[in-house]
């Protein structure tokens, strides 16, 4: 589960380096061998991206002690 930018920041990087092997897999693996390799890593691929989908789903919360209801992006 990701609760800060910093854990989303981690997950988007390791989503692009994820792709970027599937795509060097496929271009250099039988169609039989990537779809074994490819398997779990697409199975990681759509957790992680499921927990980026609720993370951005979620409402910032206000900062505690801000009387004028901002939020932590909106400062």
């Amino acid at each position: 589960m990701i609760e800060t930018s910093e854990q989303f920041e981690r997950a988007e990087e390791a989503i692009v380096k994820m792709k970027r092997f599937l795509l060097a897999a496929r271009a250099t693996h039988a169609p039989d061998a990537y779809a074994a390799l490819s398997a779990p890593i697409l199975r990681e691929l759509q957790e992680r991206e499921r927990d980026i989908l609720a993370y951005l789903s979620q409402a910032p919360e206000v900062v505690a002690g801000n009387a004028g209801g901002a939020t932590a992006a909106h400062r």
